[in-house]
């Protein structure tokens, strides 16, 4: 086979390469064949009647969970009812396709009924949401107390401590107790080599600077939790608005049709 021949079955290759990946990323037309968009469609409504079911269970699992008088299992709950609420929605946007496709002669008498019933239940759902958006507001703010609190008893407790270990050198100690208090505050072996005052001295700065930073880290973690805490709240908040907005409209458009 010389070059020439070579050239030639390069250039085919390449070739049938480039005509094979066209065809395959060309469009498709569907005419003729036993296929219509009507059989795709008629499957939403179906698949949209399992997510509602499936929010159902969601909706009654969250209930189980909820706990009054906690602040924090409120909050969760709630925020569990948005996320869940998500799903419900598209799956009635699946089941409202039937309304607009070619098989609407297809609907029964059962689902009518369905459509009513559901109405006021979104109708009621929509208003809880409204209703949960002070909530939100009155239990974030609870939950950020209690924990400020906790916070608060923390640093207590840890400048007490301090304050303790204080109090027993101002006392007197000797020199055994002095090195021991210096190894669990961790001076440095030439710090624990000094004379007794000297020890005593480098104890009392290292005590002043951790009263300093204890306060420091308390204050940066009421900081952080006011910031997570809110962050999440207001994410919920406006969930809440937009659903409640959502399920009353819904609400009115399907009171509308029947």
């Amino acid at each position: 086979m010389n070059m020439k021949n070579i050239r030639k079955s390069i250039n085919f290759f390449f070739f049938s390469l480039v005509r094979n990946f066209i065809k395959f990323f060309r469009r498709v037309k569907l005419i003729g064949i036993s296929f219509k968009s009507s059989d795709l469609t008629g499957l939403l409504p179906i698949i949209g009647y399992a997510l509602v079911i499936m929010s159902f269970i969601d909706f009654i699992y969250v209930l189980s969970e909820f706990q009054l008088q906690n602040f924090e299992s409120e909050l969760n709950s709630i925020r569990a009812f948005t996320e869940h609420s998500w799903i419900f929605l598209i799956g009635l946007g699946f089941i409202f396709t039937r309304y607009f496709s070619e098989n609407q002669y297809d609907i029964r008498f059962p689902e009518i009924i369905f459509q009513k019933i559901i109405r006021w239940i979104i109708l009621l759902m929509g208003v809880a949401f409204f209703l949960a958006i002070p909530l939100v507001f009155v239990n974030t703010g609870r939950l950020l107390k209690s924990v400020n609190n906790q916070i608060i008893e923390q640093q207590k407790s840890n400048i007490e401590q301090i304050s303790q270990i204080e109090r027993s050198l101002n006392s007197g100690v000797s020199t055994k107790q002095l090195k021991l208090f210096g190894k669990n505050i961790n001076l440095s072996p030439k710090e624990l080599n000094l004379p007794d005052p000297q020890i005593k001295n480098a104890i009392t700065q290292n005590l002043l600077i951790a009263k300093r930073r204890i306060s420091e880290a308390a204050a940066q973690a009421k900081r952080q939790q006011y910031r997570n805490r809110w962050k999440n709240s207001y994410r919920t908040i406006i969930a809440l608005f937009i659903l409640g907005f959502t399920f009353v409209f819904v609400w009115f458009k399907i009171g509308q049709a029947f």
